[in-house]
């Protein structure tokens, strides 16, 4: 079976971030999810840097499920009745369940990447200490390659996944 279906859609700005967790992990079904986005959403979901405020824990969803691409903007101008804001078109190409990251449970890694960012600016070492103790934590991240004094803005996905192999167990 070949997912060859796609969604295309122009969305309530206010539902988008739902929809979008709803759309993406169904790689299984569609190929494609594009979707008008507000533009600030749009860059936010798709251009989201390590080390900056803006990156959080649904562009390690995003990633994980999807490649994103922002691929125009869409001044309000175009629109009547003319919105406040800019919108933009981006299309999340979306992987197939056996190209996600292999991890043992898609609602453990979730919890887990949840859990870092609810502390943004602590230590995963601290906002972890609820999942195991802070030498364990300690020891994963020095395992996964990342120092001790990390904090959640600084992991790309896949470090978040190999920490989460070597937290969670299944």
């Amino acid at each position: 079976f070949s997912p060859c279906l796609q969604v295309v859609s122009n969305l309530p700005f206010n539902i988008s971030t739902d929809v979008v967790k709803q759309l993406l992990p169904m790689g299984d079904i569609f190929s494609e999810v594009v979707l008008l986005l507000q533009d600030e959403t749009a860059s936010r979901l798709v251009d989201a840097s390590l080390r900056t405020s803006e990156y959080r824990p649904i562009n390690i969803f995003v990633n994980f499920y999807s490649d994103p691409e922002y691929k125009l903007k869409v001044l309000r101008t175009n629109f009547f009745p003319q919105p406040n804001v800019d919108a933009a078109v981006v299309a999340f190409k979306l992987k197939k369940p056996s190209e996600y990251p292999a991890i043992v449970s898609p609602k453990s890694f979730f919890s887990l990447v949840n859990s870092a960012f609810n502390g943004k600016r602590k230590m995963l070492r601290r906002s972890l200490q609820h999942i195991c103790t802070a030498p364990e934590i300690e020891e994963a991240l020095g395992n996964v390659g990342v120092p001790v004094t990390s904090r959640p803005e600084e992991l790309t996905l896949d470090d978040f996944v190999r920490l989460h192999n070597l937290i969670v167990k299944a």
